[in-house]
């Protein structure tokens, strides 16, 4: 930056100030360009970093349609019945991915690396997931919250048992699992046990218990 503003001074040295700036037009255009470019990325960043704030409750869908639309109406129904500023809530189905056995065509395998690297960071409060996605996440280490501490009804759904805890509730029959393999199995709601948001957890059960989870996710 030094010797370009000494290189200018040197050959505009004697021009009038406005040969000066059509000069520096001409010829430093481009140097401008990547000067503001940058300047202006820093900005972005720093305002970025400045105004963002860290969700208050995580909740992730795998193997489940990609639907953002039905993402963002579960996100604001939540919001709205826990109290919690929409912007601080994340719903999102963006997570399908191959495990196991399981092989799915043309899905985005970096979400598999996402999931459990969130899960890793205590990111992931509530997940929507197979009973054989929750076996291979137990065979790797997860673990999962003891839905009998909460002490909650969980009305029309049955209980989804571990070894005599209840860990989840059964929503119903996975259909994407279905289509790919041509047998269902039980769809669960559970709760990762480092998940850091366990206020906001019991609400989502609650909210979940309290209307048709079939039609919630499957968007009927």
């Amino acid at each position: 930056m030094k010797d370009i503003l000494n290189d200018i001074k040197e050959k505009t040295e004697g021009m009038s100030r406005q040969d000066k700036i059509s000069y520096i037009l001409t010829y430093y255009w481009y140097h401008m360009l990547i000067i503001f470019s940058v300047l202006a990325l820093i900005v972005i960043f720093v305002v970025h970093y400045a105004t963002y704030k860290k969700p208050e409750f995580t909740c992730v869908m795998v193997n489940q349609q990609i639907d953002t639309q039905r993402d963002n109406q579960m996100t604001d129904e939540f919001a709205k019945f826990s109290k919690m500023d929409p912007k601080r809530v994340e719903i999102n189905s963006n997570y399908n991915f191959s495990y196991g056995d399981l092989n799915l065509p043309d899905v985005n395998e970096s979400s598999n690396e996402k999931f459990f690297l969130q899960w890793r960071n205590n990111e992931l409060d509530a997940v929507i997931m197979t009973e054989s996605f929750y076996e291979y996440c137990k065979e790797v280490g997860g673990e999962f919250r003891d839905l009998d501490v909460w002490d909650i009804d969980t009305g029309m759904y049955e209980k989804f048992q571990d070894n005599g805890k209840t860990t989840g509730i059964i929503l119903g029959t996975d259909r994407m699992t279905e289509k790919v393999t041509g047998t269902g199995e039980r769809l669960l709601l559970v709760f990762p046990s480092n998940g850091k948001h366990e206020k906001a957890s019991k609400l989502y059960l609650k909210y979940i218990i309290g209307g048709n989870a079939d039609e919630k996710i499957n968007n009927r």
